[in-house]
């Protein structure tokens, strides 16, 4: 069974070191699997979901990314597996509404 890697800093989160010095750090990719990513983007307090097969994703800002973020914390801490986490991810497929664009 594969476990879930979600990023760990000893550091407080949002900040990293850049040269010697503590800096924000723009985004924190806490969850990839084959099927979906999840980044944190400590300065605009928010959370970006992505589905990866159909390149689609939204963005959590404000209380909803709190709410979020507590979820899936307790999801993770119920089954950290990449299935239960991707489980838990698709059900926020119906709001997926934006096309992933590279520009």
């Amino acid at each position: 069974m594969k476990r879930v890697l979600l990023t760990m800093s000893t550091r407080e989160p949002g900040k990293a070191l850049f040269f010697g010095q503590e800096a924000q750090t723009a985004m924190n990719i806490i969850y990839s699997s084959d099927s979906y990513y999840v980044v944190e983007y400590p300065a605009q307090h928010g959370y970006e979901l992505v589905d990866k097969r159909s390149a689609r994703g939204t963005f959590f800002q404000g209380d909803v990314a709190e709410r979020f973020s507590q979820s899936l914390q307790a999801a993770v801490a119920e089954d950290a597996s990449v299935e239960r986490v991707d489980e838990f991810l698709g059900s926020f497929n119906v709001l997926l509404n934006q096309p992933l664009v590279v520009h």
